[in-house]
């Protein structure tokens, strides 16, 4: 599609009819405005002004009255809308394949735009190559009220891409940390105080060889997560070790490779973050072939909290991103943008949890 920069893109619709019809016992009864504001006991203007979400109606009427027009099978007219306010109650989201981690991140922004009354397109993009292009592509060529950008790629300051859609003037938020840049939006797990929680559970248990398996360090998570370690050996007093840091590229099979390079030191680790589960499954692997029992003589904890880890023998420690949160904060900053275009740029931090299990 276009350039080939937006490989797939298709609209995901999760409003339903938009001219206000609804079927009844097989005949289509058109329900209006009117219709509920008199079952809400409200004024026609305050359900107009709830369907437009304005923020000085408070969220009790605006519970009230949704749980009306959900009940009378009632939708407003979105094009008669669009046509009034000059907005097209579409959001656009730009991200990489769709893998396990975007997928929770979807639902997230899907499930606040069906709340928020806005249909969802969906840009799937090559989840390297030349993905900057892609979302500036997506405000030139479609119309939209904004844009969410799932980032991966870490850049050492502010892209000519981003001055681009800024200059454009159209809304946007990048989800997952954009250079923890001051001058743009953005919604992110809060990396350092992940990691942070990691390091300080291993000191409290004992540890102070402690060593990391990191992903690549072209990724934003790569970048923080091997951040975040440092700065917390030293909260913790405890030095930062060369010989026990892997780099494997989020994938288990380097990972494995690596923690032997590790485990072949005169004094190996006695335990070990990484920066994924499936490096976490390598660096257990490698132990096993050691000889080494998982957590006596090698405690491991991963991040992501996947299926397979929590099955896994021994089932997996581990740091759970609050992924769906990430999307739905991410569309509730978004709107707050369209409704206050110079509002100054908020960067957002969500917590994650450490989820330990016997692999600790």
């Amino acid at each position: 599609m276009g350039d080939g920069v937006a490989r797939q893109s298709y609209l995901a619709r999760y409003l339903p009819r938009p001219d206000g019809a609804a079927t009844i016992g097989g005949v289509k009864s058109r329900k209006t405005i009117k219709d509920v504001a008199t079952a809400a006991g409200v004024s026609h203007p305050t359900v107009s002004r709830v369907i437009h979400n304005d923020r000085q109606i408070s969220e009790e009427t605006k519970r009230h009255v949704r749980k009306v027009m959900a009940r009378l099978g009632y939708q407003p007219n979105l094009i008669a809308r669009s046509l009034v306010n000059k907005r097209t109650q579409v959001i656009a989201l730009v991200a990489p394949d769709l893998n396990p981690h975007v997928l929770p991140v979807l639902r997230g922004v899907a499930d606040s735009c069906r709340r928020e009354n806005y249909a969802l397109m969906l840009f799937s993009t090559d989840y390297w190559a030349e993905e900057n292009v892609s979302y500036t592509w997506v405000v030139s060529n479609w119309r939209v009220d904004g844009v969410l950008i799932y980032n991966v790629v870490h850049h050492k300051g502010v892209t000519k891409d981003v001055r681009q859609l800024q200059t454009e003037g159209v809304p946007f938020v990048f989800i997952n940390k954009y250079l923890r840049e001051k001058q743009v939006n953005t919604v992110s797990v809060d990396n350092f105080d992940a990691v942070s929680q990691v390091v300080r559970q291993f000191a409290v248990s004992g540890h102070r060889r402690i060593g990391i398996m990191n992903g690549s360090m072209m990724s934003v998570d790569g970048v923080e997560r091997f951040e975040a370690f440092r700065e917390a050996l030293r909260d913790a007093r405890l030095k930062f070790n060369e010989d026990y840091a892997g780099y494997a590229n989020f994938s288990d099979t380097e990972a494995y490779e690596e923690m032997k390079r590790i485990l072949s030191t005169r004094y190996p680790p006695t335990a070990m973050f990484c920066a994924n589960d499936l490096m976490a499954m390598g660096v257990i692997k490698a132990a096993r072939e050691r000889k080494l029992r998982v957590p006596r003589d090698l405690a491991v904890i991963g991040f992501d909290d996947l299926e397979s880890g929590r099955t896994s023998v021994p089932s997996l420690s581990t740091v759970r991103p609050p992924l769906q949160d990430l999307g739905g904060e991410a569309l509730r900053l978004l709107t707050k943008i369209i409704e206050a275009p110079k509002r100054p740029p908020e960067q957002i931090a969500l917590k994650a949890k450490l989820v330990l299990r016997n692999s600790s």
